[in-house]
């Protein structure tokens, strides 16, 4: 077999250094923000809710805290305990009618449920008539830094000022529930309520409207604080469940692996266990031969040509001509998938793209008027761009 020169040598290991070196700083540079949506209790992103969660040992001093990583009726298919807290913190809830049947047999044993969620949706929701909407002022803009305030009921709960939020972050409430059976525990500046107590057996049923003034964002945002801790006070202080099974973008089985990511010592070890498998699959797998002519796969220069302008957009900032292009393009895709004449008046085009998409009005009849104010303005920041991604994002996902 042919040895390799000194030179190739030499070329070998310099390859191997900066291959290392690449594959460490990508290890070490710091993440970009995350604005996505989390709810979980191990992300320190804006929406996460790592912090809300270490805090729950100063709200139930001495009680045993635990953590849900399966469905309600997993969980409590072998025993309902007594005398426990249940909290779900996320976006949607539409939990199975085996998972609700369980959950109402342990409001029923007396066990307390608090739910923190923009929408509830299923068998839950007609148990107890609950309708959720989104609050559509008419001044509204997207893009501005308008606020709405949360209040206690309880007028000893509240601080005097209210505790305040963005109101594109906390603009859902209850348009309707059984007034019968429930208290109003809170609400919002304009009268909505947001926050409700029922009585179920011999324990109760919590649900707030507004999940996001739960998380790290809000958690460290002016005296917000304040706000979770009193909403979470109605809780007794008793052992308590944290649910990490109805969040989204997270596996639903807390495994070996995800402990080796959690611990610091054990991710670096990991990390050079695998490095040191691409650098043998590398160099081991060198030929000493004559080589193989490589036959190249014709470029895709339009990928090239795509990157190239979106680089530029970026260097640019030009934040606002990006958010008129995502609409633009939303409209050829409504022209293109459901043959509507977007050129029409706009009540009638939004009337037509609920029926065919299957989206609401309200949310389609939002979205074309941030898509319409991007006419009136003359920059946006990087964050109201990905708000309004978000919210195209939403349809697209949606849409039939």
């Amino acid at each position: 077999m042919k040895q390799l020169s000194r030179k190739e040598k030499i070329l070998t290991q310099l390859v191997g250094v900066v291959f290392l070196l690449l594959v460490l700083a990508a290890i070490f540079a710091p993440p970009s923000l995350d604005w996505s949506y989390s709810f979980s209790r191990n992300d320190e992103i804006p929406f996460g809710n790592e912090l809300v969660f270490e805090s729950l040992p100063e709200l139930f001093p001495g009680e045993e805290i635990i953590t849900s990583w399966t469905s309600p009726h997993l969980f409590l298919e072998e025993k309902i305990p007594l005398n426990t807290n249940f909290i779900y913190i996320n976006g949607r809830i539409n939990a199975k009618p085996s998972d609700v049947d369980v959950l109402l047999d342990a409001a029923k044993a007396g066990n307390h449920i608090f739910m923190a969620s923009e929408v509830v949706y299923g068998v839950l929701a007609d148990t107890f008539k609950l309708e959720y909407k989104p609050e559509l002022w008419e001044d509204l803009d997207f893009f501005s830094s308008d606020s709405v305030g949360f209040y206690f009921a309880n007028k000893k709960l509240n601080n005097g000022f209210g505790y305040w939020y963005p109101k594109w972050m906390t603009r859902f409430y209850f348009s309707r529930y059984d007034t019968s059976r429930v208290t109003v525990l809170g609400y919002d500046d304009k009268g909505k309520t947001n926050f409700i107590k029922v009585k179920f057996g011999n324990g109760y049923f919590y649900f707030h409207s507004n999940p996001l003034a739960f998380t790290n964002y809000h958690f460290l945002s002016r005296n917000n604080y304040e706000y979770i801790s009193k909403a979470l006070s109605y809780l007794p202080v008793q052992a308590t469940v944290w649910d990490e099974y109805y969040k989204p973008g997270h596996m639903h089985v807390e495994g070996l692996f995800d402990y080796v990511l959690e611990n610091g010592s054990l991710q670096m070890a990991w990390y050079i266990i695998l490095v040191g498998v691409l650098a043998l699959f590398a160099f081991g797998s060198k030929r000493v031969q004559r080589p193989i002519p490589e036959i190249k796969t014709p470029e895709n220069s339009s990928l090239t040509f795509i990157e190239t302008i979106a680089k530029l957009y970026y260097h640019r900032q030009d934040h606002l001509d990006i958010a008129k292009k995502r609409f633009t393009y939303f409209l050829e895709f409504l022209r293109t998938k459901y043959f509507i004449n977007t050129s029409l008046e706009t009540s009638r085009v939004i009337g037509e793209v609920s029926q065919k998409s299957g989206v609401s009005e309200r949310t389609v009849a939002a979205l074309f008027q941030m898509g319409n104010r991007l006419q009136e303005l003359r920059r946006i920041s990087q964050e109201d761009l990905e708000q309004f991604n978000r919210q195209i994002d939403f349809f697209y996902n949606n849409c039939q």
